[in-house]
C-alpha cells in the first residue's frame, strides 16, 4: 500500500509482502508507487529512499534491478459479460450488448486501430473495385469458350494449394529441409502463383531445398526452383530495373522459345509434388551472391572477389590470327552450365506433357514420413492431408480449364476477383460485431437464455428475463430458477435467508451442511445444489467453458448457512460465532450483502405476482437486521 503524503525519505523494511495469497516480491509498479512519495515539491530536490536489511543479507541484484527498472504491471482488461447485463442491455433501446463491449477496455485498443488505419474508406474502396471486377468477369464470359468451370477450378486449386502447403509444413518440422526427400534437388513439382509470378500448373524443378529455423522449426528460407513458363506468357522487360544475372534468383532466360524463371517457391505455392525426380548438379545450375563477397552455388562457396577473380599476368604471343578458332567437331561455344540448363528444361517440357495427358503421378507425402517421426493424431492428419491431395490432383484434372491454352489468362482474373473478395470480406469482419473478443461468449449466453425461456427469437426480455434483471449480488440464474421452481415458498423467513446464505459466502470451509439444521432446510439446499449442477450443463452444452460440477461448488458454498438460520432466530452474535471457524468479518459481510439479496429476491417475487413470498422476504429482511451487524460504522459516524 501507500502513503498519500509527501516526505523526505521512504524507508522499506522489506521489499515482499503478502497479496491474499502468498508472499512474494514487490512488482516494479508497486516500487515505483510507494518510492514515489520521496522527496517533497518545493523543498527536495531529491528524495531519498533507503531499504533496511536488519542483519540480513542483501537480496540478489537481478531482483533489485528488475524491481527498481522493470516494466510496470500490464493492465488487462476485467470487463465480463453476465447474464444480467445482457437482459438490461436488451431491454434498453439506447445501448446494445454490442456496443458495450466496444466501450470496453478489452475492445480499445481494436477499435483505436480500426480507426487509425481508416479501414471504412478501405472497405468502400474495395466494394465498389470489386463490384467492377465482378461486372468485367461477367462481361468477358464470352472470351471464355472452354474455360467456362474458371471459377470452380480456381476454388478447388486454393483447396489443393493449401492441403499441400500444411502437409510439407508437417513433414519439414518433423523430418528435415527435404520434407522427407519430397523436395530434395531435381524433384518436379507444378507451381501455381498467376499474379505474383505468371505461374499456372507449372512445371517446376527444384534446385535448393527450403531452409528450416533451428529453434522455431518454421521454414526461414524458401525453396529455390527453376520454372516453365507457360506457351501463353509474354514477359514485358522493365528497362528501368536491374536485370539479375544469368543462373541467378529472379533471371529469366530462354530455350528454344520457352521461356524459364529463376524464383523462390513458398510451400503455399506447390500445386503439388510429382514422384519424378532426376538427377541434376545443383552447382551448376543456381548461383547466389551474398553481401560478403562470396557466391554460394549448389552449398559450396567460392570467393568472387575481383583481386582473386583476376587471370593471372602471362606473355603476349602472337597468335598470328588462329585464337579465335574453334576446333572442328568440338562444342567449344558451350558451357556446363549451358549444358545443364538446356537438359533441365526438356526435362520440365516433358513434365508439361506429361501432365497434358495425365499421366504426372502425385507423390504420396505420407510416404515421406521417416519411421516414427509421426504418432497418433499426427500420422492420421498426415494420411488424411495425403489423401486430399491425390483426390484434389485427379479432380482438378476433370475441369476443362486445366488444358485451356489460355488458362493463365483467366486464372489471373479469377485470382484477382477473388483475392479483393477475400480481402473485403476481412475488412468486414473486422469492423463487424463478429472481430469482437467476446462476441462469440456473448452469443453463446444468449443462446441459453433463449434455451431456459428468458428471451424469445426476437430477443425481447420474457418474465424469467425480467426476474433476472432484478438479481445484481449473486448467480442471477441460480436465484431464478429458485423463485419459478417454488423453492422458497414452503420454507419459513428464517430457512429462506439461510438457503440464501450459500449464495453470498464464498470462503472454503471444512463443513459443507451442518447436520443440526432442519431437515426441510437441508432439502432445500440439495434442491439448490441440482439447479447449480443443472444450469453448469446447460452452460457447457452452448460452449461456454464451464465444468458444471466446478460451477456449483463455486456457486454455492454452504459453510454459514447453520449461523444464518440462527441468527435470523435471534441467536445473540457471540454465541453463533462459536458453531464456526469463519472470521466474525466474513459473518458480517455475508449478512449485509444478504440483506441486500432480500430485497432483490423480494423484488423478484413482485415481478411475478408473489405477494405470499414478498412478505417472507420482508419478514426476513427484518429478522437479519438488527444488533451489532448492522450497527452504525465507528469509522464513518
Amino acid at each position: 500500500m501507500g502513503v498519500n503524503m509527501p516526505a523526505r525519505a521512504v524507508v522499506f523494511n522489506s521489499i515482499r509482502k503478502h497479496d491474499g495469497t502468498r508472499f512474494r516480491t514487490l512488482e516494479p509498479g508497486e516500487y515505483t508507487q510507494m518510492a514515489g512519495r520521496a522527496g517533497r515539491r518545493g523543498l527536495d530536490k531529491v528524495g531519498t529512499v533507503i531499504m533496511c536489511c536488519f542483519g540480513e543479507e542483501p537480496p540478489p541484484q537481478l531482483m533489485l534491478r528488475n524491481m527498481l527498472t522493470g516494466s510496470s504491471t500490464r493492465l488487462s482488461s476485467q470487463f465480463r459479460l453476465t447474464y444480467n447485463m445482457i437482459l438490461n442491455l436488451l431491454r434498453v433501446e439506447d445501448m446494445t450488448v454490442e456496443g458495450m463491449i466496444k466501450r470496453s477496455f478489452s475492445e480499445f485498443a481494436t477499435q483505436r486501430a480500426l480507426t487509425t488505419n481508416e479501414y471504412p474508406k478501405l472497405l468502400k474502396r474495395g466494394t465498389k473495385a470489386l463490384a467492377k471486377l465482378e461486372e468485367e468477369f461477367v462481361r468477358d464470359a464470352d472470351i471464355r469458350i472452354g474455360a467456362e468451370d474458371i471459377s470452380h477450378y480456381y476454388a478447388l486449386s486454393f483447396k489443393l494449394l493449401s492441403s499441400t502447403s500444411e502437409g510439407l509444413n508437417c513433414l519439414l518440422s518433423a523430418v528435415g529441409n527435404t520434407a522427407g526427400g519430397s523436395l530434395v534437388p531435381g524433384r518436379i513439382v507444378l507451381v501455381t502463383s498467376a499474379r505474383k509470378k505468371g505461374l499456372v500448373r507449372s512445371p517446376a524443378i527444384v534446385v535448393q531445398p527450403p531452409q528450416i529455423s533451428s529453434t522455431t522449426k518454421a521454414v526461414s528460407s524458401p525453396a529455390v526452383c527453376i520454372a516453365l513458363f507457360p506457351n501463353s506468357y509474354d514477359h514485358v522487360i522493365d528497362d528501368n530495373k536491374p536485370k539479375p544475372k544469368e543462373f541467378h534468383l529472379n533471371y529469366i532466360g530462354t530455350y528454344k522459345n520457352r521461356k524459364y524463371l529463376y524464383t523462390h517457391v513458398e510451400l503455399d505455392e506447390i500445386l503439388f509434388i510429382s514422384q519424378i525426380k532426376h538427377k541434376i548438379d545443383p552447382r551448376t545450375l543456381y548461383k547466389q551472391e551474398s553481401s560478403l563477397g562470396r557466391a554460394h552455388v549448389g552449398g559450396a562457396s567460392r570467393v568472387t572477389n575481383s583481386f582473386f577473380s583476376a587471370k593471372p599476368m602471362t606473355r603476349q604471343v602472337d597468335d598470328f590470327g588462329f585464337g579465335n578458332l574453334k576446333a572442328r567437331g568440338k562444342e567449344g561455344s558451350r558451357t556446363v552450365e549451358d549444358q545443364s540448363i538446356e537438359k533441365v528444361i526438356s526435362l520440365l517440357v516433358e513434365a508439361e506433357a506429361m501432365e497434358d495427358s495425365c499421366s504426372l503421378d502425385v507423390l504420396p507425402l505420407k510416404e515421406c514420413s521417416k519411421g516414427g517421426a509421426f504418432q497418433g493424431d499426427d500420422a492420421f492428419r498426415l494420411g488424411d492431408l495425403s489423401n486430399q491431395i491425390i483426390n484434389f490432383a485427379a479432380e482438378l484434372r476433370t475441369y476443362k480449364s486445366h488444358f485451356h491454352p489460355n488458362l493463365l489468362k483467366h486464372y489471373t482474373a479469377v485470382e484477382k476477383k477473388e483475392s479483393l473478395s477475400a480481402t473485403v470480406t476481412a475488412l468486414r469482419h473486422l469492423l463487424s460485431n463478429e472481430s469482437l473478443q467476446l462476441f462469440p461468449d456473448f452469443l453463446q449466453r444468449k443462446s441459453l437464455l433463449k434455451t431456459l425461456n428468458y428471451i424469445d427469437e426476437n430477443d425481447t426480455v420474457k418474465v424469467k428475463g425480467r426476474v433476472a434483471c432484478e438479481c445484481n449480488t449473486c448467480e442471477e440464474l441460480i436465484v431464478t430458477e429458485m423463485v419459478f421452481e417454488g423453492l422458497l415458498n414452503e420454507l419459513d423467513p428464517p430457512e429462506i435467508v439461510a438457503a440464501l446464505s450459500a449464495l453470498i459466502f464464498q470462503e472454503k470451509t471444512d463443513v459443507d451442511l451442518d447436520p443440526e439444521i432442519p431437515e426441510r432446510l437441508k432439502l432445500a439446499c440439495e434442491a439448490m445444489r441440482k439447479i447449480a449442477l443443472n444450469l453448469g450443463q446447460l452452460q457447457n452444452e452452448h460452449g461456454l467453458m464451464i465444468d458444471p460440477l466446478e460451477y456449483c461448488n463455486s456457486s454455492l458454498k454452504f459453510g454459514l448457512v447453520h449461523v444464518v438460520y440462527d441468527w435470523a432466530l435471534g441467536v445473540p452474535f457471540s454465541n453463533i460465532c462459536q458453531l464456526t471457524s469463519v472470521q466474525e468479518g466474513s459473518i458480517v459481510r455475508c449478512i449485509t450483502r444478504l440483506d441486500e439479496l432480500c430485497r432483490e429476491v423480494r423484488n423478484c417475487a413482485r415481478v411475478v405476482g408473489n405477494p405470499t413470498l414478498y412478505r417472507k422476504m420482508e419478514e426476513a429482511s427484518v429478522a437479519i437486521k438488527r444488533d451489532i451487524v448492522f450497527a452504525s460504522s465507528l469509522y464513518v459516524t
